[in-house]
């Protein structure tokens, strides 16, 4: 997993509320788009210098966004320290903030890290990875955010603030690219004003690329990229107090397969296990109606906003928002090219939110905000499992004749024996009417088996949670500023699920489904639970002096109960709760800045998710308690009026205690949280020249390097012992190199650029484990290799 973070200027990346400063003056723009004044943002749920602002946020506006390249949620994680995006689809992407992942797609289950788009929630995982184009400015808060970004803040959030319509001008942009495997996209807006108190404004983007993982079964390369996304926006003032935005987004994604790779049996004959070598995954026997690997998702909504200025003091904000999300993800979990397992993933969702907000500022000591909210959804996840009945008998029979030490060697002998492709005989067509089955199934008798055999289940969840929160911050001296906040939250949820065989009895099992535990091949069970509590924070921020700003905060996160399904009944896994202590500062010297933190957390009740073959669902489990502490540092320096650098570091220990509250040893006693390096670095360079002819010539190069981190919270490691040694869900350390160079226009009319992203062709796998874990063959997902491309647009 890449931990890539790029050269940003102090002013667009911070830890924390207090003045940065730049190489530019206050009050003056810099030609440099990446040091320019400080940004406004509104995390605090009103508008605000994000020197102001007591908590770890980072801020990027518009021209960081343009500058830097930003189009989707894992170029932003390149940027922003202590958060990383994993993407093994837009159906399946992983948030996380601080070693804390937010990646469930359960009906039921809710996240760790808030997503929310102008305001509304979108943190469902399967409908939360949309593309960034025309962005007004994106915020991440990390740490507990439960009074500003709501229940689902147990750690972080993210907002993402789009470009609305602006009234005073006509505008319009269009722009193209190209590059490495077939690499083809174009995007475009325009902005229209039709009166003094009415506009609309459109933006879209399309893009493609080739995958990067041969296939050598379909047509297709894996972990490729389709994707047309839309949004028409139209704003209405009709007087000076009144503000109303319409936004609605729809967008459309249809890659190919993602490349979960076995690295323990070979793809054929002579081919190679690791991860970015060629691939060979299928979907026999026509899966759902012929499908084939991939996912076809699209993902839409509407929101209002309306502000009305009631008078000098107050103000009334109003958010609704309604959205949806339709996906089926087909995937091949073994990871070679037996027929062994194809699963799929339907999912859909809808949901509906309203939030009021009364605003209070009269430009005195005392501000704050008091409001409440409701929020409704419903969402489905069903998930087909299908299988070659020959190949799975032969496959288990393959194992256990091997033995409980079985090497790889030991299992691919036993598959070619059988006549089962993928291993040594992959050439050999494998589609038996009759096979004989062991004694270890029956008797050894002679049955029929099927080359197609399908069995599923699926999950529902409703949820309707109300909030009722305030916060309130008060100028207590000219230098110290106190801040408190309190939420409540009331949740109706039910969880419903549902399992059985959609073609009959298994015929190895012999009436029995493979995976499901049902007498009679179906099973339907649900359950019902309230929940209700509080959470808060509070928060200091104190003016040193001119040169030194201090803060500190305390807040309690919460991410909600859950209703898990488990040994055939529904069971309460209590509410997670995490207790964060942070405390940072900020030192401005005539061209250099240097930020940090330091943040020690408790977390109570753990919630970790595993998918358990024996039913073919995800279950969440108590994990106990985990504790975590860090410290993130950052220096910016000016050489000259052309050239800087930037340099960053994070540490962060988070993992599980030895012993629980009643001194019994956890599961994951000592662990490190997946997805979680210990260490990570970052080192870049900006050059910015003014050519003699007009116009500007920039260079970014950078370079990030991480420790090594685990894809699960069980911490699999190679066996040691043994000759044939599988690294089971580990990346070991690496480091990544960037690089980008720009010109504009000296009107800025025209521009164009050409980067390389991982400039060194750097091996390294995004994720390991996954659904095959759980059946004991666990598949790896190669990351980005070297891509290079160009891009030319205009503004007019």
């Amino acid at each position: 997993m890449s931990f890539k973070l790029r050269l940003l200027s102090a002013a667009s990346i911070t830890l924390a509320g207090f003045t940065p400063v730049a190489v530019a003056q206050a009050g003056s723009q810099s030609a440099n788009p990446l040091i320019s004044d400080v940004i406004t943002v509104t995390a605090q749920k009103r508008e605000q210098s994000l020197a102001e602002v007591p908590l770890a946020l980072t801020a990027l506006g518009a021209d960081q966004l343009d500058a830097l390249g930003i189009e989707q949620f894992d170029d932003l994680s390149d940027f922003v320290p202590g958060l990383e995006i994993q993407e093994q689809s837009p159906n399946n992407p992983g948030f996380v903030i601080r070693g804390i992942t937010s990646d469930s797609g359960g009906g039921a289950d809710a996240a760790r890290v808030a997503v929310f788009q102008d305001g509304v929630s979108i943190t469902k995982s399967r409908g939360s990875y949309v593309e960034l184009f025309d962005m007004e400015r994106i915020e991440v808060a990390k740490g507990p955010q439960p009074t500003l970004f709501g229940r689902g803040a147990l750690i972080g959030g993210i907002n993402l603030i789009q470009n609305k319509p602006d009234l005073d001008a006509f505008a319009a942009e269009v722009w193209a690219g190209a590059g490495s495997y077939n690499r083809l996209e174009f995007g475009g807006m325009l902005n229209m004003p039709v009166n003094d108190t009415f506009g609309l404004r459109f933006a879209m983007i399309d893009k493609s690329r080739d995958g990067y993982v041969e296939s050598v079964l379909t047509d297709e390369d894996f972990n490729s990229v389709d994707l047309t996304a839309y949004r028409l926006s139209a704003r209405w003032e009709p007087t000076a107090d009144l503000s109303v935005t319409v936004i609605g987004n729809y967008q459309e994604d249809t890659p190919a397969g993602t490349s979960f790779k076995s690295n323990a049996i070979a793809p054929f004959p002579g081919g190679s296990l690791e991860a970015w070598e060629p691939a060979a995954l299928n979907t026999f026997g026509g899966f759902e109606e012929g499908r084939d690997l991939g996912l076809e998702r699209e993902v839409y909504g509407v929101t209002i906003l309306t502000d009305y200025e009631i008078n000098d003091m107050f103000s009334l904000s109003s958010i609704t928002g309604w959205r949806g999300f339709d996906s089926l993800e087909i995937f091949d979990p073994d990871g070679f090219g037996a027929e062994l397992l194809v699963v799929g993933e339907d999912a859909v969702g809808q949901q509906w939110s309203q939030e009021l907000r009364l605003n209070y500022d009269n430009g005195g000591r005392l501000t704050g905000f008091v409001g409440g909210s409701i929020f409704e959804e419903e969402a489905k996840q069903r998930i087909p499992l299908a299988t070659n009945e020959g190949v799975a008998q032969a496959f288990q029979a393959g194992v256990i004749a091997a033995g409980a030490g079985a090497t790889v060697a030991q299992v691919e002998a036993q598959l070619a024996l059988m006549g089962v492709p993928g291993a040594q005989n992959f050439d050999n067509p494998f589609n038996p009417l009759m096979i004989s089955v062991p004694a270890l199934f029956t008797t050894g008798q002679i049955v029929p088996l099927r080359d197609f055999y399908l069995e599923e289940t699926a999950n529902f969840g409703e949820n309707t949670a109300y909030d009722i929160f305030g916060d309130v911050s008060y100028q207590l001296t000219d230098r110290l500023e106190l801040t408190a906040g309190l939420r409540y939250t009331r949740e109706e949820k039910t969880a419903s699920i549902y399992g059985g065989s959609l073609v009959g009895p298994n015929r190895i099992t012999f009436g029995q489904t493979l995976f499901l535990p049902s007498t009679n091949g179906q099973f339907m069970n649900s359950g019902q639970r309230e929940f209700d509590d509080f959470t808060w924070r509070v928060a200091a921020n104190y003016t040193v002096s001119d040169e030194l700003n201090v803060w500190a905060n305390y807040a309690r996160g919460r991410r909600p109960d859950v209703i898990s399904f488990s040994g055939g009944n529904f069971v309460e896994v209590p509410a997670e709760l995490v207790d964060s202590v942070e405390t940072g500062a900020f030192w401005t010297l005539e061209n250099t800045t240097i930020q940090a933190s330091v943040f020690y957390s408790e977390y109570e009740n753990f919630q970790t998710s595993r998918f358990e073959p024996n039913q073919a669902v995800f279950i969440t489990d108590n994990a106990g308690l985990a504790t975590q502490y860090g410290f993130e540092g950052q220096l910016t320096h000016a050489f000259n009026d052309m050239l800087s650098m930037f340099a960053s570091y994070a540490y962060n220990h988070a993992e599980f205690d030895d012993t629980d509250d009643e001194g019994n040893a956890q599961e994951f006693a000592g662990n490190s949280f997946r997805l979680s390096p210990d260490h990570a670095l970052a080192i870049g360079l900006q050059a910015r020249f003014e050519m003699p002819t007009g116009g500007t010539l920039s260079f970014l190069p950078t370079w990030s390097w991480q420790s090594e981190v685990f894809f699960d919270n069980d911490n699999d490691r190679p066996d040691l012992q043994s000759s044939d040694a599988v690294q089971d869900e580990l990346q070991g350390e690496y480091g990544i190199v960037d690089f980008k160079v720009r010109y504009e226009t000296g009107s800025e009319a025209l521009w164009a650029e050409a980067f390389v992203d991982n400039l060194l062709d750097e091996e390294y796998i995004i994720d390991a484990g996954n659904t095959g874990d759980s059946f004991g063959i666990p598949t790896f997902i190669a990351g980005a290799p070297r891509m290079a491309g160009v891009r030319i647009g205009g503004r007019f």
